[in-house]
């Protein structure tokens, strides 16, 4: 699956959606009934806004609330995504969406289904490879003067797979930067102890292991010390 094939893959088609000529009074219902916090809201088939429980239950406590519908209700306009975006587009704006849910709508405004930022998640992770047994590896190394390529060169050199990875500046202009490795490796004492040889200067590691295992490492680590004095 592509990753530009994302959202389809991972769309909903079943969530609740309401129309803007349905009673307040029953939406409300609906959402109680489902246990849901928000809901898009559509006119003509097509994206209008999203309705949330709050926005519902602030309009039933209203004098006027006899037959108000959901079009009458002061909603802000939904922000929505495309099926063809990619998924780390649509990552990066997660946080602009208020709802555990996105909205999903073609070019024209037409609604196709919603999308859960909790899938969204596990998504990026699986990208990532963050759920699989692995060791996370990051190493403060200088901004400039630095090959990405090397680095990668000596991690395989010592028989690590090399799943993920990304890089970011810990401090706007800063001269260090943050490497960070999801690695595989059948010997991640060897790994780190020959990395800190190569001159990289480890700044965190952390591994999926069995619990029980990390002391085993750092008595290894230290054996390892010791045998270099």
């Amino acid at each position: 699956m592509l990753l530009n094939e994302c959202i389809t893959h991972c769309l909903d088609r079943t969530y609740p959606v309401f129309g803007d000529e349905m009673a307040v009074s029953e939406a409300l219902s609906r959402m109680q009934e489902g246990r849901i916090v928000c809901a898009p809201v559509l006119h003509e088939g097509k994206v209008q806004a999203m309705v949330t429980i709050l926005d519902l239950l602030a309009a039933k406590s209203s004098k006027k609330t006899a037959a108000l519908t959901l079009r009458e209700l002061e909603l802000q306009p939904a922000e929505t995504v495309s099926p063809s975006d990619h998924l780390f587009e649509v990552m990066a704006r997660a946080g602009t969406f208020s709802c555990p849910v996105i909205a999903v709508a073609e070019e024209d405004g037409s609604y196709c289904g919603v999308l859960n930022k909790a899938r969204v998640l596990e998504e990026v992770a699986g990208v990532f490879h963050l759920n699989d047994d692995g060791l996370t590896l990051e190493l403060d190394v200088p901004t400039f003067g630095l090959k990405l390529s090397e680095v990668v060169a000596a991690l395989e050199k010592n028989d690590a797979m090399v799943l993920s990875f990304g890089m970011y500046h810990p401090e706007p202009e800063s001269e260090r930067m943050l490497l960070t490795f999801r690695v595989q490796s059948h010997d991640q004492f060897r790994l780190i102890k020959n990395m800190e040889k190569y001159g990289y200067s480890i700044r965190y590691t952390s591994s999926l292991s069995k619990a029980g295992e990390d002391e085993l490492r750092e008595k290894a680590l230290e054996f390892l010390r010791f045998m270099d004095m």
